[in-house]
């Protein structure tokens, strides 16, 4: 005679005490809500940075094009408010420059949207300029198209990257 041929197989119910069970059944809907908030969390701080990211980038962007667009309106020689046009074009380089490193400070370096050395050559170009304009001397027309050439190499970047 076979006595194996009528055992139960093993349920839940079998293991442990009743208390033991339910100690058990608690952990695991405890483990299993724990996971669904923090994947819940995870999810929103992702969402959270992408938008941040936009947005750096959407206003470094809206800043270079207006640079773009007051350096394309200065002229090959100094004009009385040439000096004028070339704070603009400063004020917004410094403005692209000020997201970049609050980008920077949010995201660490992984934030970075403009390399450093295009700021530098911008800055450069621009400081040649000024002073062409405050001597009334040397060819400004050059000193204009290296200015426009640096701020459209860095939007086609920001672009290309805008892409990726």
């Amino acid at each position: 005679m076979n006595y194996y041929r009528f055992q139960q197989k093993p349920s839940f119910q079998s293991y442990g005490t009743k208390t033991q069970q339910r100690l058990i059944a608690l952990a695991l809907v405890l483990f299993i809500l724990a996971t669904g908030v923090f994947a819940y969390l995870y999810v929103s701080t992702a969402v959270y940075q992408n938008k941040a990211n936009a947005q750096f980038q959407s206003k470094i962007n809206s800043n270079l094009v207006d640079a773009i667009g007051h350096v394309s309106r200065l002229t090959g020689g100094v004009q009385s408010n040439s000096a004028i046009k070339l704070s603009l074009v400063r004020q917004h380089i410094y403005a692209m420059e000020q997201l970049n490193s609050i980008s920077i400070a949010v995201k660490g370096e992984a934030g970075r949207l403009i390399p450093q050395e295009a700021v530098t050559a911008l800055y450069s170009v621009l400081e040649r300029y000024e002073v062409a304009v405050q001597t009334a001397t040397g060819n400004t027309l050059e000193l204009r198209t290296l200015l426009l050439t640096h701020l459209m190499s860095l939007q086609e970047m920001l672009n290309k990257d805008q892409g990726r």
